[in-house]
């Protein structure tokens, strides 16, 4: 049945953005579309799909990889991912489905559903509302489910029909009362803020605010969990490579510069045993002066030390001749 087809349903409340359809507990399981919440046999789903709805999404999930690869270990993210609520016989009682799952340390194995109180929940679930607003039912839900974090982002380039102003919102649970409370900065991801978060998901590359956000947060998670950039597969080969090429470098780099510096010790011990041979005293004046040696032809340093009656003749020739 097509979602215009479908008979309108009477609930106890509404989901903006979002058409009501029949949706039995028994043939969820089955159904592969997708919505935006489910309880007591309706299914909501979004009435306008836009792909301004899934950019956010990308660029979130490259965000996080970078602040993963920083830590130097996996974070896991499961896009449209179902969150159920079942009853001790196992029936289906609520189920969300979220823009996304972000799990700081992912479950071992994947679910086809995510069952509250059977799997572990996300560190943060990332909801986009375009057309639809959280605030009509799913906050309160997640809130009684205990999801410890919540982003709820509208972006920047909505729709004309939604009337909320663009940013991103970080929603906090607090153990006291058991409810959400708005914070400028994530605990999951400590010092992300939600300013940064909007402006990464909101860009359409990475910036370097972005970059600066990414690895300052990975930092601080590589410090918390002992690893690093090194145990990135990616970052960790990348560095390696920098490193060996940078040996090469500097150790061709050294071989010419000692080549260098061995030619001119040849020079000025040349030169001590052309003066001596001449009969002319020579101490460390030679050594010393070696830097106005180099920067003289070699055949007109050799023709001084031929010409010069005293070795104070010879350095100021070196002097006079290098000024």
């Amino acid at each position: 049945m097509r979602p215009a087809d479908r008979p309108k349903l009477a609930s106890t409340f509404t989901l903006s953005g979002c058409r009501p359809f029949p949706l039995p507990a028994a043939e969820m399981a089955d159904y592969d579309g997708r919505y935006e919440y489910w309880e007591a046999g309706v299914g909501w789903e979004l009435r306008d799909v836009s792909p301004k709805h899934e950019q956010p999404r990308s660029r979130l999930v490259e965000l996080i990889g970078d602040i993963a690869k920083m830590r130097g270990t996996p974070i896991a993210m499961f896009g449209t991912a179902d969150l159920q609520e079942r009853d001790a016989d196992g029936t289906r009682v609520r189920a969300a489905e979220a823009d996304d799952l972000i799990y700081l340390d992912g479950p071992e194995s994947l679910p086809d559903v995510f069952v509250i109180g059977v799997h572990p929940l996300p560190d943060v679930v990332f909801e986009v509302d375009l057309t639809t607003d959280i605030r009509n039912r799913k906050l309160d839900v997640y809130a009684s489910w205990g999801v410890p974090e919540l982003w709820v982002e509208v972006p920047e380039a909505h729709m004309a029909s939604k009337r909320k102003r663009s940013g991103l919102t970080i929603y906090v649970l607090h153990a006291q009362d058991g409810c959400f409370r708005e914070q400028a900065e994530s605990v999951a991801f400590p010092t992300l803020s939600a300013q940064e978060i909007h402006a990464a998901v909101n860009s359409p590359f990475a910036t370097e605010r972005t970059v600066r956000a990414a690895r300052r947060v990975g930092r601080i998670l590589g410090r918390r969990a002992g690893t690093g950039p090194e145990n990135d597969p990616f970052l960790g080969a990348e560095r390696r490579l920098s490193r060996l090429a940078g040996w090469r470098e500097g150790r061709t780099r050294g071989i010419e510069e000692g080549l260098a510096e061995g030619r001119l010790a040849e020079r000025v011990s040349m030169l001590e045993d052309l003066l001596r041979a001449r009969g002319i005293p020579v101490g460390s004046q030679l050594a010393e002066n070696a830097d106005r040696i180099a920067a003289l032809p070699h055949d007109a340093v050799v023709q001084a030390a031929l010409e010069i009656a005293d070795l104070d003749e010879f350095l100021r020739r070196l002097r006079g001749s290098h000024s």
